[in-house]
């Protein structure tokens, strides 16, 4: 497996990234630009994306892996979210124990992840990470949110956003072998385009807020150590432990090794959980996957 490509779609990200904050520092990306962009990625760019991942040929073999990872990425998010959140007890404040969790647990699968994905095994196998991303929904609001709220079923209604609608759907059609007529799918191509872009921009600019000072946060290099190195290297041995291989293990590692995911800052915000802490350990997660990355492509093989 040739690393190369993957580095190269790396620093892509990264100088996406630093343009963004460019933008930022220039005043060109304003508070009202950036809510308006992050509107367009959650309600247009990030549901396209969804429906272009999944229009694929239908097959068994392709339907087991699909299956594989749905599953896999559920039950692995689920047991990551518990374990951190029992682990945390009795360390840390209250408040602060959910967005560590996040902050350990749930990967960047779908910004950072579909670059990376196409850069190692190609466009056949996106359907595996769009499989992927809707155990990640299921997982964000039911138990990311109990994480916040208190242990119960969480809030299903966060469900009802176009990205998750869109994968199910998307989902559905794959199921039953159905194409987007042409001009639709040429529509919905050009804008899922549009994502990973629009989202390192947005990642960039929120980097302007992040202070030397907070570099130096033990917790967060911890947790950060956690979601890069030892989450990945678990869900490896146990994958191969349960027979597992081929492009879903592979894509189950390589999401468990995606940076913090930005839906934990979101979350965050919503129940006012320590914003700042979230987003210094998001930026630090984000950079430090340019050196972990790729050390798991070589442990891949």
């Amino acid at each position: 497996m040739s690393i190369l490509p993957v580095v190269y779609q790396i620093l892509m990200l990264f100088i996406i990234a630093a343009i963004g904050l460019l933008l930022r520092v220039r005043g060109v990306f304003t508070d009202p630009v950036i809510k308006g962009v992050n509107t367009t990625v959650l309600m247009v760019t990030w549901p396209a994306m969804m429906l272009m991942t999944t229009q694929r040929e239908f097959s068994m073999e392709v339907f087991e892996g699909f299956m594989i990872v749905l599953g896999g990425s559920i039950v692995v998010l689920s047991l990551a979210c518990a374990l951190a959140y029992v682990l945390l007890r009795g360390r840390v404040e209250d408040r602060l124990r959910p967005v560590l969790c996040m902050l350990a647990a749930m990967p960047n699968a779908g910004y950072i992840g579909l670059p990376i994905v196409e850069a190692v095994y190609g466009d056949a196998a996106t359907v595996y990470l769009a499989a992927y991303i809707v155990g990640f929904n299921i997982v964000l609001w039911t138990i990311g949110v109990s994480l916040f709220t208190g242990f119960h079923f969480g809030s299903l209604k966060g469900m009802l956003n176009p990205g998750f609608i869109c994968a199910v759907l998307g989902t559905i059609l794959f199921l039953l072998s159905i194409r987007l007529p042409t001009p639709i799918l040429s529509a919905v191509n050009q804008l899922g385009a549009l994502n990973t872009p629009l989202s390192m921009l947005l990642l960039g600019a929120r980097m302007d807020a992040l202070r030397p000072r907070q570099l130096l946060n033990a917790r967060l290099w911890i947790v950060t150590v956690v979601k890069l190195l030892a989450m990945p290297l678990i869900v490896l041995f146990a994958a191969r432990a349960l027979g597992v291989s081929g492009m879903p293990l592979g894509i189950l590692v390589l999401c468990s090794a995606m940076p913090a995911a930005s839906a934990g800052q979101m979350l965050a915000e919503k129940y006012d959980a320590h914003v700042n802490t979230a987003a210094t350990g998001i930026s630090i997660s984000t950079l430090s996957c340019i050196a972990t990355i790729p050390l798991m492509l070589l442990l891949l093989g």
